[in-house]
């Protein structure tokens, strides 16, 4: 019962597949004609040649020939120009269903919410989308297209063979049982050996990605010569693994072609003994020498077809269970043009992982262009709060509000669009400081960037890098330091005019070189908004309307930062224990 419920699985999975092919329906059309051609004008060929010996060369009609021969140079032409239409257009057809399931699992991972990517790693994405769609449009397009044409070649060869002569059919088919073992046998140790390869140099990827990733820590711990034992290590297996791809090519396309000359020799043999006999003709001993000499390539390519389309349908498995995901941000809603800014926590519960919660009967009120800063120790809930806001996630129990409007009940892209964030590790896009800054609003000019920027005091240290706006930020922002990445961010937060402003301990990773003018700006973005400020240096809580003290995904004290100063409470024992140590 397992296998059939595996089968049907299947089964299920290429009739998927074959619904999303067919969106490339005229393509798959040329694909089909182009491999009917081939298949016919493959088969005409040794045809031709037969009535070319028979009727024309024995009986030395040579005046006549020439119009034989133009069939058979045509037949030839036909085979080159619709083998060369069959893989131009099979590789349109291919690219256009690859790109179609790419971009639905670009689109998925975009639209996901937190939870998917808790689940599953970077790397095996990226695989899913890369790896496991080439090996579907190498398999599955590819492969059982190119399958297609080998079995019409099959069954072609073998009807024109039968209606030629049956007994040299049955001779020659006699060794196709030994080309199916040796190409099922051989077949699946390749697969399994090119596999390995596969994995080495993904393997080499990783070592090399986490050297380049990680060369401070790698210098910094000495490690250069292990990091490189490492890398001698896995290259050596790679040659292994490529060494044994190259031993059963190197025994397994010779099997094949002795198996197929065995066709031939047997044709030869007993085709000559039928031709001396009378009972065939010399042209049908020729035109079957030529069909027993195709026979090899077909048959290799249906029989290698299975494993293949295991491989290809564990990858399907791979692509689909990602688009299946239920774990998808819900983007309907009220959409809001603006925000008063008043958001305010009712009993908030809020668990990452079933049974252990990380904010527990939260109750809060932040007035609308109030400044409110989160404190507490590190995994207290102060981000949790923040991601909550943004809608990242939604209270497990308990509603939040925004301007007496129930969270769940708001667009959460429009939300988005009225809040301005700068987490504490601010990520920046390959490309210039001005590209980075306009992407948090399409519609913003140049100018309109220039002028955001001379509002936050910034607009003087951009002009000093080496080619001002247009210097790049490089991979990930890694051309800037912490401080002008943070200074990017706020900028970028500043040009969406946003109603509210989250800061995530935009301060926590800045030089002192540049503290100064990372809070300048945040003090200019926050003027009129409904402000956030994720505290870690607690000296910008002076800045606060109110300070919001979290322990154990708790509340315990709030209030204006001068006040709970003159309590001497947990925040005051917070602030002054950071006094000490600066």
């Amino acid at each position: 019962m397992r296998n059939m419920r595996n089968n049907e699985s299947s089964f299920s999975l290429l009739i998927r597949f074959i619904r999303e092919a067919l969106s490339e329906k005229k393509t798959l059309v040329v694909v089909i004609i182009s491999i009917v051609g081939s298949a016919i004008a493959n088969l005409a060929s040794p045809y031709v040649l037969h009535i070319a010996i028979d009727n024309y060369i024995v009986p030395g009609k040579y005046g006549e020939l020439w119009f034989v021969t133009l069939l058979y140079l045509l037949s030839l032409i036909g085979q080159w120009f619709f083998m060369t239409l069959q893989t131009y257009y099979t590789e349109v057809f291919g690219q256009g269903v690859l790109k179609r399931l790419r971009s639905k699992l670009h689109e998925k991972i975009l639209i996901s919410n937190l939870d998917f990517f808790k689940e599953k790693s970077t790397g095996d994405l990226v695989s899913r989308i890369i790896n496991d769609t080439n090996i579907v449009n190498d398999v599955l397009v590819s492969g059982l297209l190119g399958g297609l044409g080998s079995l019409l070649s099959l069954a072609g060869i073998i009807i024109a063979m039968f209606l030629l002569d049956v007994k040299l059919t049955l001779v020659t088919l006699a060794s196709v049982p030994l080309m199916v073992l040796v190409a099922y046998y051989f077949g699946g140790k390749m697969r399994r050996a090119y596999r390995e390869t596969r994995q080495k140099i993904a393997k080499i990827s990783s070592v090399v990605e986490e050297s380049v990733a990680g060369i401070e820590t790698i210098r910094a711990f000495g490690k250069e010569r292990d990091v490189e034992r490492e890398f001698s290590k896995v290259s050596l297996e790679t040659i292994k693994a490529y060494l044994r791809v190259a031993v059963y090519m190197g025994v397994f396309w010779p099997l094949m072609n002795i198996t197929s000359l065995l066709s031939v020799i047997a044709v030869i043999a007993y085709g000559g003994y039928l031709a001396y006999k009378g009972a065939v003709s010399i042209g049908v001993v020729v035109a079957f020498i030529q069909y027993a000499q195709r026979f090899r390539g077909p048959i290799n390519n249906v029989v290698s077809m299975y494993d293949s389309l295991q491989s290809a349908l564990a990858a399907l498995e791979r692509i689909y269970e990602i688009l299946d995901d239920e774990n998808v941000e819900d983007y309907n809603g009220i959409n809001v043009e603006r925000l008063n800014g008043e958001i305010e926590f009712r009993n908030v519960w809020f668990e990452y992982e079933r049974g252990r919660p990380v904010l527990k009967d939260i109750n809060l009120l932040i007035p609308s262009g109030s400044k409110v800063a989160i404190v507490g120790k590190t995994g207290a809930g102060k981000t949790t709060l923040a991601n909550l806001i943004m809608r990242f996630y939604d209270p497990t129990k308990g509603d939040i509000f925004y301007d007496g409007i129930e969270g769940r009940k708001i667009s959460r892209k429009s939300l988005r669009r009225r809040i301005g964030y700068v987490p504490q590790e601010t990520y920046l896009f390959p490309g210039t400081i001005m590209e980075n800054i306009l992407m948090a609003n399409p519609e913003a000019r140049e100018e309109d960037v220039i002028r955001v920027c001379k509002e936050l005091g910034i607009h003087e240290f951009i002009m000093k890098l080496p080619n001002g706006y247009k210097t790049s930020a490089g991979e990930a922002g890694k051309l800037l330091s912490l401080g002008e990445r943070q200074l990017i961010s706020l900028a970028r937060a500043l040009l969406k005019d946003p109603d509210i402003v989250i800061l995530d301990e935009a301060l926590s990773s800045v030089d002192p070189k540049t503290e100064q003018l990372v809070q300048n700006a945040m003090l200019k973005l926050m003027e009129g908004r409904t402000s956030i400020i994720i505290a870690h240096r607690l000296s910008i809580t002076r800045f606060a309307d109110k300070v919001i003290v979290v322990k154990d995904g708790r509340i315990i004290e709030e209030g204006p930062p001068k006040l709970l100063l003159e309590k001497k409470g947990y925040f005051y024992r917070l602030y002054t224990s950071q006094v000490q140590e600066v």
